[in-house]
């Protein structure tokens, strides 16, 4: 039924995504991707197309807008901005495929009836992010650090989809695991898979102990009281989402190294990004299902 697909900003993997769903059957149209010769993000021309299309679809990519409705697109020449301008020249029941949109964008997405399509949440595709994901953290930490993965200690904070990828990845290198959660179910489930479980009561004594720490929790789990205690911490990797879990400005006030990697997936393996999202987003509208 949709046929033709609308990616509005984003990175390398969305150059994979348009060459990868083509090949299922859409006709995808690449918008701000200007630098690469392709269209400018321009309202009056995505205008024009949209209504061309019988049933108007357009993709944002993962990580939505900022809080000012600002859009990542590496190959932009100017930045892309969404207000309620954009909404407006949407035509009735266009769908809307986003990774996660703020309230903002949902409340004019009920104004002018447009569908919304929230996926970041959906099981299948973080599972399969999680996995370049885990990967890109763990180069990060290695290229940051003057020690090995290999019997370093590591604290994986949080073991939803992707900390579960990642303490499983550390412990195949030989590193020393522990997992923080608050869930008592989680923490259970760290134990049985061999890592060692860390309490709220027990984390400050396990702080200090560390030499790698890996936040996926989108809370603030680490504050000034809590880097006080990670002074001998080779790097902090912050792969939750903006602005993640760490105060990223004492960190650099006390002199630790702390980073914040949203979007790992399309920077270290953006073709395999592209494969996941053009197989779940098919799926989604009806294309091609991937090889099982």
């Amino acid at each position: 039924m949709y046929r033709v697909l609308h990616i509005i900003g984003g990175d390398d993997r969305d150059i994979y995504l348009k060459k990868i769903l083509e090949e299922k059957g859409f006709k995808i149209n690449l918008w701000g991707f200007d630098k690469l010769g392709y269209e400018r993000f321009d309202l009056i021309k995505l205008k024009d197309q949209l209504f061309k299309d019988d049933y108007p679809v357009l993709i944002f990519p993962l990580s939505g807008t900022n809080v000012k409705g600002g859009v990542r697109s590496k190959y932009s020449s100017e930045e892309i901005v969404i207000d309620e301008d954009f909404f407006k020249i949407l035509p009735a029941n266009s769908l809307i495929i986003i990774g996660f949109a703020r309230q903002w964008f949902k409340n004019y997405c009920n104004i002018y009836q447009i569908n919304l399509l929230e996926v970041a949440e959906d099981d299948e595709l973080a599972i399969l992010n999680s996995i370049p994901s885990a990967e890109g953290a763990i180069q990060m930490a290695m290229e940051n650090s003057e020690i090995t993965i290999h019997n370093s200690n590591s604290l994986v904070i949080g073991l939803g989809r992707c900390g579960m990828t990642l303490a499983r990845l550390l412990k195949g290198l030989d590193s020393k695991v522990y997992v923080y959660a608050r869930n008592k179910v989680n923490l259970a489930r760290a134990f049985e898979m061999g890592f060692t479980p860390v309490t709220s009561e027990e984390l400050d004594k396990t702080l200090p102990k560390m030499d790698f720490i890996y936040n996926t929790a989108p809370s603030l789990v680490l504050p000034k009281e809590k880097l006080d205690l990670c002074l001998n911490c080779e790097v902090i990797i912050d792969i939750a989402s903006a602005p993640g879990g760490v105060d990223f400005e004492y960190a650099k006030e006390k002199g630790i190294k702390a980073l914040l990697a949203p979007g790992l997936p399309g920077i270290v393996a953006p073709k395999t990004a592209a494969k996941i999202l053009a197989d779940v987003y098919s799926n989604f509208l009806g294309g091609e299902n991937y090889d099982k």
